[in-house]
């Protein structure tokens, strides 16, 4: 084995030294779920086994291509799965976990991921990815060394993606205002968007309503120079700037640029295109990660774009990061390790598999990979692969440092239900920024 290799697995990069205090005190820190192998050997030979995961229909049909490619090499084993919207995701996952019935194979959000290590329920793969059963000798370090949770893996990304704002080409050419802003900034941003909304009568409105997008109010604090959280997996964020933030969507909300709450709820809140109002026609721009665009353009007849979100203007910091789209983990008593690491490795080095899959769950992290399937792509996911080129050159991205601690998903959950109530007319702007940061500050501990 190479010394490179060694260092992706036994080594984090200095910048993410920090992550043994992703507020997993409560953790002894030298607990590993590190399977056994005389564990593994013991494993049945034969088996049906499981898998949750998000999405769209889309990823669906892609995810059930390998399970059969799978089968075909190995006819002892089958895979069923089951998948969700993401806000519903987590809640389903912990109902299986609880009452005895964990997928062996579970798609992991790097938001969440702390949460289930501190519980002990996703599998080490250090000793699975050092032997080689799961091989990623073509595999970016920085891709892998970035989704690591006390410089330990407990997910492969399926691959890498970043913040995005998509947008209707349609709508916009329909609109005639011109193109969009060049250096785009919120303030430009607020201004084309309430101009959009005019344009267009007023039916459809220049943006979604992404005050209760956790994915964009990191990139806003990113822009100020703060992570959300700091290395003890404390908020790292003031009452202030969620004001700032929170004020900014209420001012646009007023203004007539982004969508009412009375239309929108409902809508954006599952992550996947059927329940989006950019799909719905009733939005022109939408805020999310890059992975989703081959889904989004496949929901729509119109055509989408893809640009490089709002930036906070001169002399701010960058606030985009390569993002790991999302993790393929394993369950930590899983009656099949062997196999589920297997099928892990098969999705990441198979060629059908590969193609299988494509770049639907992100740009792989493979080099080989993804030169074996960009002469394949389809328009929508070449799209793709420049947006990241682009993005990576743009000079709006630096590295995420710091890990999200456990409470994470439930400060997510808490800025959409605050922003619920200030877009309701529940709570003001100076209250709801009070009641997320106090209660957020708590969550985190």
């Amino acid at each position: 084995m190479s010394t490179t290799r060694r260092q992706i697995i036994k080594q984090g990069l200095s910048g993410l030294a920090g992550l043994s205090l992703l507020g997993l005190a409560g953790c002894d820190s030298t607990a590993t779920n590190a399977m056994p192998l005389n564990v593994i050997a013991a494993q049945p030979t034969s088996g049906k086994l499981s898998m949750l995961f998000w999405g769209s229909p889309t990823r669906d049909k892609l995810t059930k291509t390998t399970f059969d490619l799978y089968h075909q090499r190995y006819p002892n084993f089958s895979i069923t799965s089951q998948y969700y919207g993401f806000n519903d995701y987590f809640v389903k996952l912990d109902d299986l976990i609880k009452n005895d019935h964990a997928p062996d194979l579970i798609q992991m959000d790097m938001r969440y991921v702390a949460q289930y290590v501190r519980k002990r329920q996703l599998l080490d793969m250090t000793e699975l990815i050092y032997n080689q059963t799961i091989d990623l000798s073509d595999y970016d370090p920085d891709l892998l060394t970035g989704s690591k949770v006390n410089n330990t893996v407990y997910g492969i990304p399926f691959g890498g993606n970043c913040q995005v704002s998509f947008y209707d080409a349609d709508q916009i050419k329909k609109a005639g205002i011109g193109d969009i802003p060049t250096n785009l900034t919120w303030t430009s941003y607020a201004t084309y968007t309430t101009e959009l909304t005019k344009a267009l009568g007023g039916t459809v409105y220049g943006t979604t309503d992404l005050s209760a997008d956790i994915t964009t109010f990191e990139l806003w604090m990113r822009q100020r120079g703060k992570d959300l959280y700091d290395r003890n997996g404390h908020v790292n964020f003031s009452q202030t700037d969620v004001g700032d933030w929170y004020n900014y969507w209420n001012m646009l909300l007023k203004a007539g640029g982004c969508l009412p709450l009375s239309i929108q709820k409902g809508l954006d809140v599952t992550g996947s295109p059927a329940n989006a109002s950019m799909i719905k026609g009733k939005t022109v721009f939408l805020t999310t990660y890059s992975n989703l665009f081959e889904a989004f353009q496949q929901a729509t007849t119109h055509q989408l774009g893809l640009t490089l979100p709002p930036t906070g203007g001169n002399g701010a910091s960058p606030g985009m990061y390569l993002k790991a789209s999302q993790l393929l983990s394993i369950y930590a008593s899983t009656k099949y390790p062997l196999t589920s690491a297997n099928y892990t490795n098969f999705i990441l080095n198979n060629v059908d598999a590969i193609k299988a899959l494509g770049i639907e769950r992100g740009i792989p992290g493979s080099a080989k990979a993804l030169a074996m399937l960009r002469p394949s792509l389809k328009p929508a996911s070449i799209n793709i692969v420049d947006y990241m080129s682009l993005a990576q050159k743009s000079g709006n991205m630096r590295p995420k440092e710091v890990l999200d601690p456990p409470g994470a998903g439930q400060i997510a959950d808490l800025l959409r239900t605050v922003s619920y109530d200030i877009s309701g007319g529940k709570l003001s702007v100076s209250d709801g920024a009070k009641s997320f940061y106090t209660q957020a500050k708590k969550i985190a501990g």
